[in-house]
């Protein structure tokens, strides 16, 4: 917990409050929603201190406010939280991560690298190395090698690489929703409505590419957890976290796509909830097909790179 009002927040508390901001804007809430500290700490995965620290820098920010004896409550509508979202955004967070995810990336970094090497090639020192590399691991790009050094595994890179990709979520996907146990939970649809609903409405327009790119997983993992099938949702969340990396540059740049990608979203979720399980998983394929028209183009891939070092 922050020791005194002048003290800045700690990286943990950063991303418990720009969770805490996407949450509300994920949710459409509107201003006066009570943000309680349990109900906080359950949805984002943390503990009640940092989350308490996190709402006293919103509160500073003019985000939330607080009342005595209260607690916190929105201090703006979800559709007013674009420019909070833009200052709390990761843009400094790690710029040796994304120096090296970009080049990874772009092919610019071999299969495998040293952590001495990685410190030359970035002027960076061991400690920041080590921490960068102990974060790929964790998100499933590179592992350590046996002997010495890092190997870095298949990325979605190039044209080939989205191709493979859209093919096995092809596959997948559909099969989520058409499997006999697949079972929507109430709650859980209602709030994806909710999200993608004001997505299409032009809530895009104020979304982060890490935001939007985030959004965009959550609803793809959630109709795989429906379907009662470990292995299926295991493979989508780490399909996301490989196109993650290049979903973040691409989104960007393309804010139409953005508002048709969530009207797709939409109708599936329409289509789960009257029950038509066969017309969501057709719709399913027709909106990955789309994509995959959209994006298994060389100059997608020469665009998003030139915006990367640009």
């Amino acid at each position: 917990m922050l020791k005194s009002a002048n003290e800045p927040p700690t990286a943990l508390q950063l991303r418990v409050a720009r969770e805490i901001v996407a949450l509300a804007r994920r949710e459409n809430w509107p201003a006066g929603r009570h943000l309680t500290k349990l109900m906080l700490a359950k949805t984002i995965g943390t503990s009640h201190n940092p989350v308490e620290a996190a709402l006293a820098h919103l509160a500073r920010m003019g985000i939330v406010r607080h009342e005595m004896d209260r607690g916190y409550f929105l201090a703006r509508s979800a559709e007013h939280l674009g420019a909070g979202a833009r200052k709390l955004a990761p843009s400094g967070d790690d710029p040796l991560y994304r120096k090296i995810a970009d080049a990874r990336l772009d092919h610019r970094l071999p299969d495998t690298v040293t952590e001495t090497g990685l410190i030359r090639r970035f002027a960076a020192t061991r400690s920041a190395v080590r921490k960068v590399l102990a974060r790929i691991q964790q998100e499933g790009w590179a592992e350590r090698r046996a002997g010495h050094g890092w190997a870095f595994l298949p990325l979605i890179d190039s044209v080939a690489a989205y191709e493979d990709n859209y093919e096995i979520r092809r596959v997948i996907e559909p099969a989520c929703i058409l499997g006999s146990r697949f079972a929507p939970d109430p709650a859980e649809l209602a709030a994806l409505k909710r999200q993608q609903a004001f997505m299409a409405g032009g809530g895009y327009g104020e979304m982060t590419p890490v935001e939007w790119a985030d959004i965009n997983a959550r609803f793809h993992e959630t109709l795989a957890r429906w379907s009662g099938n470990r292995f299926m949702l295991q493979t989508m969340r780490r399909i996301n976290q490989l196109r993650k990396l290049v979903e973040y540059r691409a989104v960007s740049g393309n804010p139409a796509a953005r508002a048709r990608q969530a009207a797709e979203h939409l109708r599936i979720l329409e289509a789960i909830e009257r029950g038509n399980h066969k017309a969501a998983a057709r719709l399913l394929c027709k909106h990955l097909d789309g994509a995959r028209l959209q994006k298994v183009q060389p100059d997608h891939f020469a665009a998003t790179a030139k915006k990367s070092r640009s």
